[in-house]
């Protein structure tokens, strides 16, 4: 059930409307003035409004704003004659959601009205969705996540770009995505590129597209990432890896909003909001000059840190039931508990690897538990694995090298994720790049 207010100054219609809508099981209140109608929205809440244009008192278009109040606020249809259709045309622009003209019947009443609220409960609908999106996977309650969410509350209505800075596996995809999801380009796409993935003409092409036989193999023309996130979202993660040399063009893309393809002649306009993110720090690489100052300054309009996972360790017990009731699942078994000791171990332990550390511990731990509960024997098997480095205490010339040192780091996390190079690149803190050259460099890898 509904609640209408109905303002006429007419009797017949106020009876129509009351008969009509109270029979089709809505609670209808009618008044007779702009003052009548403004008392009455100030005293209690409407699902919707039908207010005539043409008051004794004041014009239905002149309250609109006063009529459009709550959270949410009704929705508002103008009763018109048709002299006056233009104002209410007037009307919808400030906010009314449609008109019904004079004189109507019952069968038009029932129609409008159902046909605005149908849209009302959608666009509900549609909001709730949209915040489940958008802050559905940042969990934790701490003062750090409730400045975060703040924060991002308050910069998503913005288009302008946003640098995203934190360590690795703090989650600045998911902040990148809440920006997306809560702004107004939620209807929009959102597409996500790691710069660290690709290098030279194929990062090149992967942004900006290219034209047919622009490069060997290029057999057809391609649409750029700019181009495919139109009216969306751009994330650009490990924007500290772009190569200097496509630097300037990134540049140019944000200030002037058009990128020209691989190959192409003419540019092309794109609209699509920019969203880097990066755990190095780029003040560092505008030293060394891999990184352009100018383009920092355009993509670091505003400025995100997403605090470390040490940094708000009175989350770490949600985060792990979370993970633990994720991992459980995906392995398709019952739900675990953890008990108190393990959340208090849990909760001790620095995380160098942060949320996504702590999220593949609690896999590892669900995969291998043999009963319905974690104890603190099952989550600090992988701890073993990353936990905080120490030197061990070397004795004569039994001391290795830091290669050594490296190889070794190198496994162990590669043990960790289960040999996925991709998680454990982003948990040592370098690209997937870097870590190949690695690999092949310490014999653990094919040329």
């Amino acid at each position: 059930m509904s609640t209408i207010l109905v303002v006429d100054d007419e009797r017949g219609i106020r009876a129509l409307c009351s008969d009509v809508l109270g029979r089709a099981g809505h609670e209808v209140e009618a008044v007779d003035s702009a003052a009548g109608a403004v008392a009455a929205v100030s005293r209690r809440r409407f699902d919707l409004v039908l207010c005539d244009i043409n008051l004794p008192d004041q014009d239905g278009v002149s309250i609109l704003p006063k009529l459009l109040t709550g959270d949410p606020p009704p929705a508002v249809l103008l009763i018109t004659a048709y002299p006056s259709i233009d104002t209410a045309v007037r009307g919808m622009k400030l906010g009314a959601r449609d008109y019904i003209g004079k004189p109507f019947s019952p069968d038009e009443l029932r129609l409008v009205v159902q046909r605005a609220l149908a849209e009302d409960e959608l666009r509900r609908a549609h909001g709730e969705l949209t915040k489940r999106l958008a802050y559905g996977s940042m969990i934790g309650d701490s003062p750090a996540m409730q400045q975060l969410r703040a924060t991002i509350g308050k910069v998503a209505q913005s288009d302008a770009t946003v640098l995203i800075t934190g360590e690795s596996g703090t989650g600045k995809e998911l902040v990148a995505r809440a920006l997306h999801f809560a702004g107004r380009r939620a209807s929009g796409t959102f597409v996500p590129v790691n710069c660290g993935a690709l290098v030279g003409t194929l990062l090149d092409s992967e942004l900006f597209g290219h034209v047919r036989g622009a490069f060997t193999g290029a057999d057809t023309s391609k649409r750029g990432l700019f181009v495919a996130a139109e009216s969306g979202t751009l994330f650009l993660d490990e924007i500290g890896e772009l190569p200097i040399d496509l630097q300037p063009k990134l540049l140019r893309a944000l200030q002037e909003g058009e990128v020209k393809p691989v190959g192409g002649t003419s540019a092309i306009r794109v609209d699509a909001r920019v969203i880097a993110a990066t755990n190095r720090s780029l003040e560092a690489g505008i030293k060394t000059a891999s990184f352009r100052e100018d383009l920092f300054y355009r993509l670091a309009v505003i400025t995100i840190e997403v605090p470390p996972l040490r940094a708000r360790p009175g989350d770490i017990a949600q985060l792990a039931r979370h993970f633990a009731e994720q991992a459980a699942l995906r392995a398709e078994r019952s739900r675990l508990e953890l008990t108190d000791a393990a959340l208090a171990h849990l909760a001790a332990q620095p995380w160098p690897g942060n949320v996504r550390e702590l999220e593949n511990t609690l896999e590892r731990a669900v995969i291998l538990a043999s009963g319905d509960v974690l104890d603190v024997a099952d989550v600090a098997g992988p701890r073993s694995v990353t936990a905080s480095p120490t030197l061990t205490t070397f004795t004569g010339d039994q001391v290795p090298t830091l290669d050594e040192l490296e190889r070794a780091h190198i496994l162990r996390v590669l043990q960790l994720c289960d040999n996925q190079k991709t998680k454990a690149a982003q948990m040592l803190g370098i690209n997937r790049t870097t870590l190949w050259k690695k690999l092949r460099q310490y014999g653990l890898e094919p040329e």
